[in-house]
């Protein structure tokens, strides 16, 4: 399998966290984008939870997501370090109203009645792998579903050993 990350110098992701949250790029691609018959489904981004959950409607129906294989700092009922940063990033790669490919892995819920879903933007943006990458989210193993967890894994470990993100602020 190929990586699922295509590497990025430091700098352009210094430099891109130095602005801001603008280190979420809409055109960095994170391993290949589903295709029309690999993915799931498509959905429209209708409303933001925190930097690792989501709304989308699909289907004419409103869907609560939970993105696998990642955690993001929490934002309620208390802000940790780095929730804020790590919600206004997934907020940058899936704003409201935009379009969204996912995917699931071997569970397709978790015990809140999340729908748990790997996603990716139309252009191939893979967002659970682009917020771990960028330190905005850890890698966390939800067994049984591992389609990516090794390549989550190196890249937090890529993050961790950069300093980005959460790896420097928290």
């Amino acid at each position: 399998m190929p990586p699922i990350a295509r590497r990025l110098s430091s700098a352009a992701l210094i430099i891109g966290l130095t602005a801001g949250v603008g280190g979420c790029q809409q055109g960095s691609t994170f391993g290949p984008s589903p295709t029309a018959s690999e993915h799931d489904g498509v959905g429209t981004v209708t409303s933001i939870i925190d930097g690792d959950t989501l709304r989308l409607e699909v289907d004419g129906d409103d869907v609560r997501v939970r993105l696998i294989g990642i955690d993001t700092p929490e934002v309620y009922p208390d802000i940790e370090c780095f929730g804020p940063e790590a919600s206004a990033a997934i907020a940058e790669l899936a704003p409201e109203g935009s379009q969204l490919t996912f995917t699931y892995d071997v569970d397709r819920r978790d015990r809140f009645d999340r729908e748990l879903m790997y996603l990716f933007t139309l252009d191939g943006v893979f967002i659970n792998a682009a917020l771990v990458e960028q330190g905005f989210a850890t890698a966390v193993l939800f067994e049984p579903n591992d389609r990516h967890w090794n390549e989550l894994r190196a890249l937090e470990r890529q993050a961790r050993d950069a300093g980005l993100g959460l790896w420097s602020a928290c």
